[in-house]
């Protein structure tokens, strides 16, 4: 007889710590090797538990998960015909109305982790798309604020990885407060600087 899967998914870990009551994280990363040293582990787990990868990746290079997943061991085909992995780009997603539209990727969202608890979904956005574009961060961090009433309501897990070297200071400083977990030089810790979204979209209404 098959083993039961419990109600409650396990805690997941992920850089030296465990994902449980806060599954929204902000990885802040330096280059592709220090993204692999994170990212490798906390998939290789996700397969092996049955969990179902989900990428926002660049338009440019689709395939690059999948050459990760073959990288590990995996047959990503596989992977892909049993569901147990998908991958969109950001013109699918994020600039899927040719702009960065934050109610239109909420919308997306809500749909891709609220539509069944299990298997959890392990999401790994490449947040590289904003990184040169002119006039997103205001919304960008909005939608990452508000991002977390979505999250309230699942047990998935949510990775948004941004690259240290491509935004300015300023735009990092508000992204952190918008993510109760965050990986700073190679560990997650919960966050001190996070803010509940409801605070701090008040205060962003405030500040005009």
């Amino acid at each position: 007889m098959a083993a039961e899967i419990p109600e409650t998914p396990r805690p997941v870990a992920f850089a030296g710590g465990v994902l449980d009551r806060y599954r929204h994280v902000c990885a802040f990363v330096n280059g592709r090797a220090e993204a692999d040293a994170v990212l490798d582990p906390f998939l290789r787990d996700g397969v092996d538990a049955g969990d179902r990868l989900l990428y926002l990746v660049d338009t440019a290079t689709p395939g690059a998960p999948l050459r990760r997943l073959r990288r590990l061991g995996y047959d990503a085909g596989s992977l892909l015909e049993g569901g147990r992995c998908e991958v969109r780009t950001w013109a699918e997603t994020y600039l899927r109305t040719g702009a960065f539209d934050q109610g239109d990727m909420l919308d997306q969202l809500d749909a891709m982790l609220g539509t069944a608890a299990r298997p959890r979904i392990r999401l790994l956005a490449d947040m590289g798309w904003a990184a040169d574009r002119d006039g997103v961060a205001d919304d960008l961090i909005e939608f990452e604020a508000r991002a977390n009433f979505l999250h309230a309501r699942h047990e998935h897990v949510v990775i948004c990885a941004y690259d240290t070297s491509r935004f300015d200071g300023a735009f990092i400083i508000d992204i952190l407060r918008t993510h109760p977990m965050v990986l700073i030089g190679g560990l997650l810790q919960e966050n001190p600087f996070f803010v509940p979204p409801e605070d701090f979209l008040e205060e962003r209404a405030a500040r005009g």
